[in-house]
């Protein structure tokens, strides 16, 4: 990490407001992303003299220091651009009403985005939230263990008696991986969150899905619910399909928040995590760019689910998140407890 990512872990909280951007990632693009953003900040400094304060972590999973950053209280406290992903805190209606919706925040986007984006209504209506890239989530089948069920085709298959405790889902523990069900339960509601929990056997790290799905281990399922990228990693090509449900790939948003007063200022960075430079080194991670000049290559006939800039804002969606995983997990533990006394 160059001179310029300053070490802000013993600042006053007071120093949040000379942060100029704090960058969050999926996990693993965080290096990849990082180290461009070291040379575009190395530009910066030459070309202007000054040192932007920046804060890029690098951990997957574990606290970080600007965790409460939106709880900031006024504009001046909250970091100058944000890049983010997931329906976390920045969604939050507190946060939204507090900074959001009083026009603070700018998006990058003007012209026009990747066509199927644009279709899908990715473009933020307001200008508040720039979605830059997404991460989407699609099924892993594992042939041999899927015998003679049906291939699955929707989401809403998965919900069927045929796939009892034949599915492992994105998470580690009794932490799932929110944003499938937050889908699920926008969709079908806390029936359709309860039909899931009778289906999923585990939660699993992507990686771990990834190296057991058409392989012998035993405690594999037929069915893994993960994101693409994890998906497309797995080396057991002639054992395992990777489905991209009809309906379309679940997807979790990267976006930015670039306050409109500094936005002349932080240009080379929002240009640099908008651009098509990164947007292809995204799309090869298998997290495709909205940038119009990037080739996302996606498999044929693939679309995306979104849940739409209507019901993000009439919500609380981080709330939504929160509850659509507490419901979750208490229907799961039941099922499990029912499963073991049976």
């Amino acid at each position: 990490m160059t001179e310029i990512l300053l070490n802000v872990r013993d600042r006053a909280e007071s120093a949040l407001r000379h942060l100029h951007f704090l960058g969050y990632s999926a996990c693993a693009f965080k290096h990849t992303f990082r180290d461009g953003l070291d040379k575009v900040l190395e530009d910066y400094r030459r070309a202007t003299g000054i040192s932007l304060n920046c804060h890029v972590p690098l951990g997957c999973g574990s606290g970080d220091e600007y965790d409460s950053v939106w709880k900031a209280s006024c504009i001046e406290d909250f970091p100058d651009v944000v890049a983010s992903l997931g329906f976390g805190d920045f969604f939050r209606k507190e946060f939204v009403e507090r900074f959001m919706a009083k026009g603070f925040f700018k998006s990058a986007w003007d012209g026009p985005l990747n066509r199927i984006f644009e279709d899908a209504g990715f473009r933020d209506p307001d200008g508040w939230y720039t979605v830059y890239s997404v991460m989407p989530y699609v099924m892993l089948v594992d042939k041999k263990r899927l015998g003679d069920t049906p291939v699955p085709k929707q989401w809403s298959d998965l919900l069927g008696p045929q796939f009892r405790g034949r599915i492992i889902i994105n998470g580690t523990g009794d932490k799932v991986a929110e944003v499938p069900l937050l889908y699920f339960y926008k969709e079908h509601g806390e029936e359709g969150l309860s039909r899931l929990a009778a289906n999923v056997s585990a939660a699993w790290h992507s990686a771990q899905m990834a190296k057991a799905a058409g392989s012998a281990d035993l405690s594999g399922a037929a069915v893994y619910i993960i994101p693409w990228f994890f998906a497309s990693v797995c080396r057991r090509k002639e054992a395992v399909s990777v489905v991209w449900p009809e309906d379309g790939a679940f997807t979790s948003p990267l976006y930015l928040l670039a306050k409109k007063e500094k936005y002349e200022d932080l240009a080379p960075v929002i240009d640099y995590v908008t651009g098509a430079e990164l947007g292809r080194k995204s799309a090869h991670s298998c997290l495709p760019s909205l940038n119009p000049l990037v080739d996302v290559n996606l498999p044929e006939g693939a679309s995306f689910k979104w849940l739409g800039w209507d019901y993000v804002k009439s919500h609380d969606v981080a709330e939504l998140k929160d509850q659509a995983h507490e419901l979750f997990i208490a229907e799961w533990k039941k099922q499990r407890r029912r499963n073991a006394e049976s």
